[in-house]
């Protein structure tokens, strides 16, 4: 798991970001069609793309309209890729508020 810290929200699209130390594993991550973003067991969006051209990576999520924006710690879960084509070794599982879920785990 890598933790993720809110740095914007703007028309429906809630930015997060990793620690530099993440940037090199984000550039070997993938995201899958329909990613979910979950917040109290509810899936309040899903993940967009990932962006490493900045020096904090980030997870772009497009929330749900019936959502409510919960301002504190994320986390992303990796795991590896579904499709045996894959050309990356990681993929996104999910992006989880922290609340709901308990204190964040280091990354492998």
């Amino acid at each position: 798991m890598v933790p993720l810290k809110v740095i914007g929200l703007a028309h429906g699209i809630l930015f997060l970001a990793a620690g530099q130390e993440y940037r090199e594993r984000f550039k070997e991550t993938a995201v899958e069609p329909a990613t979910p973003l979950w917040v109290d067991g509810r899936r309040d969006g899903m993940v967009v793309r990932l962006d490493c051209s900045h020096d904090e990576p980030l997870v772009l999520v497009q929330l749900d309209p019936r959502a409510t924006f919960r301002n504190g710690p994320y986390q992303v879960r990796l795991r590896h890729p579904l499709r045996r084509s894959a050309t990356k070794p990681y993929a996104v599982e999910s992006v989880e508020s922290v609340e709901s879920v308990g204190p964040v785990e280091p990354a492998p």
